[in-house]
């Protein structure tokens, strides 16, 4: 069973990843990144309300996944404190400081890949795809 994947991010930012996601997915025909939930956390959330409605979807994916894997976008943040409290389950694996590299690689992990796996790939394919031209010879 494919792992569940959830971007909780600061509004827009967690649509704007799925979109990015579905938009490279689509290219190939490819319909994962639809499965895809995103939860755009707007400015002043009650963490009450915003816990709940975090862990609606998460019941969701588990609904259809053995483990699921979130993706944040800043630790110590409404967002990454709200995923925070989703780690709770053991079925739940969070990714925070993510990027769109992270998220196509867990987009691209096989069905049967655990979900802490798909977790682990995911942060190795983030820090991979950091780089800085900051070199220059004048």
């Amino acid at each position: 069973m494919p792992t569940g994947i959830c971007i909780i991010a600061h509004a827009p930012l967690a649509s704007a990843f799925k979109t990015c996601a579905q938009h490279i997915y689509s290219m190939t025909g490819d319909r994962k990144a639809e499965r895809v939930l995103a939860y755009d956390v707007p400015a002043g959330v009650d963490m009450t309300e915003g816990v709940a409605y975090a862990r609606r979807l998460i019941g969701e994916l588990l609904a259809h996944a053995d483990g699921v894997v979130v993706f944040t976008d800043l630790t110590g943040a409404t967002p990454g404190n709200i995923a925070r409290q989703l780690f709770e389950d053991g079925r739940v694996y969070v990714v925070s400081g993510t990027n769109l590299p992270a998220i196509v690689s867990a987009l691209s992990a096989a069905p049967d890949v655990p979900a802490g796996r798909v977790a682990t790939m995911a942060e190795a394919a983030a820090r991979a795809s950091l780089s800085s031209l900051i070199d220059r010879c004048d």
